[in-house]
């Protein structure tokens, strides 16, 4: 039977899987069946049989075309459904790549506003429920809240009465002195310009041996609640505190000139102890009053007194 091409194809389309299909071009429930008795279709007709019945080749050429239609109809439901899912598959990516982009967009914004954030000064917190202290405990000064920080030696005189008077009065005139510049090493070791106020010292500090007995006690009370404040290890604060108390307890105080023997002798070895930490063969546990040193510098105190007596 002679055939005709087909105008509703296009053999040059492709399925998902990469084949090559026939995509029908248009929807062939709109079709209607040619009128195959007509001269057109003369040559046609008289293909089939030899043209011997005409009424027989034009019932055949509508069967025949009524079974292409009927089967590019089954084609043309499936290709619509398949559009219809792959248009449905192909809006789902592009709305979920327009997702994911809002989201990174919104993160970029999020980080952005969080770095800010970071640059900005930051108020510390606050109990609500609790009110203000009826004892208002007056700062140490920066050269000592320094000095702990870094876990160095620092003289007590910093926290003797005097010395916490003197930082409260620096902390009032800041406000008012702020022409002079001063370097100041930071915590990685480098050096920084700062203005304001010198605070890196105390211009009254005296070394511990010549504090009075009662300042140098107070001092170290302080001084043991500064270093659990900033939180040293607990060895090192037992270390220190059964250092103080055993200075405070120590015989030596009954004796004449004791209280200053005493002073010379926690003057010379806490420095000691700072500057032997960590050294193998050389550090020591200072909480250990040795007495012997103490007779020694005992000893040498009472012989300068006599120089001196003689000397006058």
């Amino acid at each position: 039977m002679a055939t005709t091409t087909n105008p509703n194809t296009n053999p040059s389309s492709s399925n998902s899987n990469g084949s090559t299909s026939v995509r029908l071009l248009f929807d062939p429930s709109l079709a209607t069946c040619p009128d195959y008795s007509t001269a057109a279709y003369d040559e046609l007709r008289n293909s089939i049989d030899g043209g011997t019945d005409p009424a027989a080749g034009i019932a055949k050429l509508k069967a025949s075309w009524t079974k292409q239609n009927d089967a590019e109809k089954a084609q043309w439901t499936i290709q619509v459904e398949a559009d219809r899912v792959s248009a449905e598959a192909e809006a789902t990516r592009l709305g979920q790549e327009a997702a994911r982009a809002g989201q990174v967009a919104e993160q970029l914004a999020e980080q952005e506003r969080l770095d800010a954030e970071k640059k900005l000064p930051k108020l510390g917190d606050f109990d609500e429920s609790r009110g203000p202290s009826s004892f208002v405990e007056t700062s140490i000064s920066p050269f000592p809240q320094k000095k702990l920080e870094r876990r160095e030696y620092c003289p007590l005189w910093p926290f003797t009465t005097a010395g916490l008077n003197e930082a409260a009065a620096a902390l009032v005139s800041s406000g008012e002195d702020a022409s002079s510049i001063t370097l100041d090493r930071t915590d990685d070791n480098h050096l920084a310009v700062r203005s304001g106020p010198s605070s890196s010292t105390h211009k009254n500090m005296v070394r511990d041996e010549n504090l009075l007995y009662r300042e140098f006690l107070l001092a170290s009370h302080r001084y043991i609640k500064e270093i659990k404040r900033i939180g040293w290890d607990q060895k090192h604060i037992e270390a220190l505190t059964g250092f103080f108390y055993g200075i405070d307890t120590d015989p030596m105080r009954s004796q004449d000139h004791g209280d200053k023997v005493v002073l010379i002798y926690a003057d010379r070895y806490r420095l000691d102890w700072f500057n032997t930490l960590g050294v193998p063969g050389k550090s020591f546990n200072i909480a250990q009053i040795n007495h012997a040193l103490m007779d020694k510098i005992c000893t040498e105190y009472l012989n300068k007194l006599q120089r001196q007596t003689i000397a006058s």
